[in-house]
């Protein structure tokens, strides 16, 4: 895993037994249900980009997030890269629309098994969730299916970087 090639955020949002899930209006995964995530801008740490994708795509204005692995892929419809991988509760209240696509609180047993779910998340979903080990979880794609799913533990120095 190269750090540089983790541009991307995800979280999973969560309150109670439920996901608050997106369904994509665009590529990549339209069509389909994902977390809340985008794009790091420059100048901003994992973190920053993750709380502010959070309030743009939701209207949630959250203080904190537990980051919760990374996501690495190739032979996807974008570029081999990756992404951070974050956990956070949900505060009280409804989400607000945006122009990503449609909102909707989804029960993790559905988020995890549903085919209008990203597929991956079918497969690291559920250990990112219940807080196990931080790990990288490495994709291969060939034709939009899923070739292969490795994990492997974060190198420390990693984590120090990511961590201070």
């Amino acid at each position: 895993m190269d750090a540089a090639s983790l541009v991307y955020t995800l979280c999973f949002l969560q309150r109670g037994e439920q996901i608050l899930m997106l369904h994509r209006r665009r590529p990549p995964n339209q069509g389909l249900w994902n977390g809340i995530g985008g794009r790091i801008e420059p100048g901003e740490t994992p973190r920053q980009s993750m709380l502010r994708e959070i309030r743009e795509e939701s209207g949630y204005a959250l203080q904190e997030v537990h980051f919760a692995g990374v996501l690495t892929w190739e032979g996807f419809e974008i570029p081999p890269g990756g992404l951070y991988i974050f956990t956070a509760q949900a505060p009280a209240g409804d989400p607000v629309a945006n122009d990503e696509g449609e909102l909707a609180w989804k029960d993790r047993a559905w988020v995890f098994s549903s085919p209008e779910v990203v597929s991956n998340i079918h497969r690291f979903g559920p250990c990112v969730v219940r807080g196990d080990a931080l790990l990288e979880h490495h994709f291969v794609y060939r034709d939009g299916e899923i070739l292969a799913y490795r994990c492997y533990d974060l190198p420390e120095e990693f984590l120090r970087g990511l961590l201070v």
